[in-house]
């Protein structure tokens, strides 16, 4: 008898408990999904840094190599004014000049479309 006026009192208790493990549970799996999801973003993230590092180490070696030829471009004018004696009277560029910027120029050219210049 004294049992049964404490029967809905131990199921009401049994439900309260019952849910409250369903919402345990519940936030158990969200940590789960967040965890690999962080996980996931993580492992794409080091994925595109490997990338952009890759491209521009790629950069960096194309740069230093332009650099070179800017530099070496700029010691044959150099050297050609040199050894010119003093401008022609139309005030233009020596052919040798013209070689050397016009090879820059064309250099650029196919840099811009993708081929290798040389």
């Amino acid at each position: 008898m004294i049992l049964n006026s404490f029967a809905p009192y131990i199921a009401g208790a049994a439900m309260l408990a019952s849910l409250a493990a369903g919402y345990k549970i519940r936030d158990w799996q969200c940590d789960a999904a967040l965890a690999k999801a962080l996980e996931r973003a993580a492992k794409q993230q080091q994925e595109i840094r490997d990338e952009l590092d890759k491209r521009s180490r790629a950069y960096e070696t194309l740069r230093s190599q332009a650099d070179g030829m800017g530099t070496a471009r700029a010691t044959d004018i150099r050297t050609i004014y040199r050894e010119v004696p003093a401008p022609a009277p139309s005030c233009s560029a020596p052919d040798s000049v013209v070689s050397v910027l016009q090879s820059g120029v064309d250099n650029a050219n196919a840099a811009a479309t993708g081929q290798s210049g040389e």
